[in-house]
């Protein structure tokens, strides 16, 4: 007869410990962060459009409205580990290589091509070429990088596990355009322009944020690789003559629904 095991004091297991720490609450974590990033970076950001130089303001929003929210809130939320997480995917290279200079090249080389169809591109000339590598790679470096840091790696990637990729995408639209608002009154001289300018900002938000949406995944969470293709966006720029800049914001837009209608459907990565 086999004997039935003790159940004594003495024996039994000790009840497992429980925690009376309530883990921060997702959805509130991205309001604090768009509340910050807004009232502290906007109005550094504003600042750096009304003062010259305003290099040290644009400074001053990127890393007191964007980074240190998201460190102390990633802190918070998931301590230590999950702020080394979030560093070592800045520097973390993509799972292919060529995601790199896919990244930094193809908008620039689509909008180039259709400014050059209607009579809207810069000459080609070595010079060009040679000053957009130059701000494309410190404006990664300096900016981009750290920038998308806080969007895509706090921001971002918790409104896609939330609402799915495609609403997580326009939710951090919305945030990334209201930072970026006091730039629809740098040189507008109307209440029409600035409207206009918004609706500019509006559309390159929506249109990064689909983008980056696929590539944090195709990339394999390389924010190194979203911040160049961010930093290409801008430094694209240099490429077009001024009154076609709306090419790159068009051409921006169309890849972003491209690769959301048509790319590979893939989980969220959290």
């Amino acid at each position: 007869m086999t004997s039935l095991p003790s159940t004594s004091p003495s024996t039994a297991p000790a009840p497992a410990p429980v925690s009376d720490v309530t883990p921060p609450d997702p959805r509130r974590q991205l309001l604090v962060f768009a509340v910050v990033a807004v009232l502290v970076g906007g109005f550094l950001l504003g600042l750096s459009t009304l003062l010259h130089p305003g290099a040290p303001f644009l400074l001053g929003a990127l890393v007191l409205g964007l980074v240190l929210p998201a460190l102390v809130l990633t802190h918070r939320e998931s301590g230590g580990p999950g702020v080394r997480a979030l560093l070592k995917d800045c520097v973390r290279l993509p799972r292919s290589w060529w995601w790199l200079p896919l990244a930094g090249f193809a908008l620039p080389v689509l909008s180039w091509t259709t400014g050059a169809a209607i009579g809207g591109a810069e000459p080609l000339t070595w010079g060009a070429v040679s000053f957009y590598v130059l701000d494309l790679l410190t404006g990664a470096l300096i900016i981009n990088i750290w920038e998308e840091m806080a969007w895509t790696g706090f921001f971002q990637r918790r409104a896609a596990a939330a609402w799915g990729a495609v609403a997580g995408s326009l939710v951090t639209s919305v945030a990334f355009t209201a930072i970026h608002l006091p730039l629809a009154f740098d040189g507008a001289g109307s209440a029409e322009e600035v409207a206009t300018n918004t609706l500019f900002i509006a559309g390159v938000a929506t249109g990064v944020r689909l983008l980056v949406a696929r590539l944090d995944v195709w990339s394999g969470r390389s924010l190194l690789t979203i911040g160049l293709l961010h930093s290409s966006f801008n430094a694209t720029e240099t490429l077009l003559v001024p009154s076609y800049d709306w090419v790159r914001i068009v051409t921006t837009i169309a890849v972003g629904v491209a690769v959301v209608a048509f790319g590979r459907r893939v989980r969220p990565t959290t």
